[in-house]
Formats: structure tokens, C-alpha cells, sequence
């Protein structure tokens, strides 16, 4: 016979303070890319095992799955940055195991483009000087490159 009875949680979880939206905006607003990961074009994902003790310290943050040796470390010094809300468990002291993945993407290079334009009024035409006074007009020349 099942037991009908609501699962307790007794044990609370250390949270970061907003959630997973604002973890990944933290992360994205400190990320900075290394300049020689810049220069060599390298993109890719690198994975964060770390431990969030109750106090909401990371304790031991490791690579999981690396980049490139600065990439590895600008990883390491983001998730060194994190700082989780206390866990409250009636004296019981907790360490929960996490995984972060933290995205090393290059912008796309812009494209350059420019629009030119002139606008000159349109010259009158000299032997039509018996007929209808020439009307006003532009001429326009679209140079795109």
C-alpha cells in the first residue's frame, strides 16, 4: 500500500538570491573574455563542479570540462565570485554539490557598410528657354559599398 502522505523536505538547499536568471546574468555581466582566447577566435563551454556550503561560501571549485587555460581560469574566478544565500537546518551543517556551464562566445565581427547619398537640384535645360519654365526636381545618387 502507497503511502499517501506529502515527501518533507527537511533539509534546505543553499539558493543564489534571484534564482537561475540572476546567477546567469551575474555571470554574464563579470564574464570577461581573455584577450589571447580573443585573439585565437576560441569559443566553447567550460563546466564548474563547485560545493555551496550553508553559509553559501563555494568551497573547491573544479573544471569539469576545460577550454583553453585562461578560459579555465576566468571560469574558476567567476564561480569564486558567487555568493549563495544561507541554508537554514536547525544546526544540521550541509554542503550541496553544483555544476555551472559558463558560455565563452565572440561577438560577431561587423560588417561595414555606408550609405552615401547626394541631392543636387536638377539643371534646367538651356534650349527650352521658349517653352514651360523647367519644374524643380533632385537628382540623387546612392553609393552603398
Amino acid at each position: 500500500m502507497e503511502d499517501k502522505k506529502k515527501k518533507k523536505h527537511f533539509l534546505e538547499k543553499p539558493q543564489y538570491p534571484g534564482g537561475q536568471k540572476a546567477l546567469r546574468e551575474f555571470v554574464n555581466a563579470h564574464l570577461q573574455y581573455p584577450e589571447d582566447a580573443m585573439q585565437q577566435r576560441i569559443e566553447g563551454v567550460v563546466t564548474v563542479a563547485y560545493m555551496v556550503s550553508d553559509d553559501g561560501e563555494i568551497v573547491n571549485p573544479t573544471i569539469v570540462k576545460g577550454l583553453c587555460p585562461s578560459c579555465n581560469a576566468e571560469a574558476i574566478r567567476i564561480v569564486n565570485l558567487l555568493k549563495y544565500g544561507k541554508a537554514f537546518n536547525r544546526g544540521v551543517r550541509l554542503k550541496v554539490n553544483n555544476k555551472i556551464n559558463i558560455h565563452f562566445k565572440l561577438s560577431p565581427a561587423p560588417t561595414q557598410s555606408t550609405i552615401s547619398y547626394t541631392v543636387q537640384p536638377a539643371k534646367p535645360k538651356a534650349n527650352d528657354s521658349k517653352s514651360k519654365p523647367a519644374s524643380s526636381g533632385y537628382q540623387y545618387s546612392i553609393d552603398i559599398s
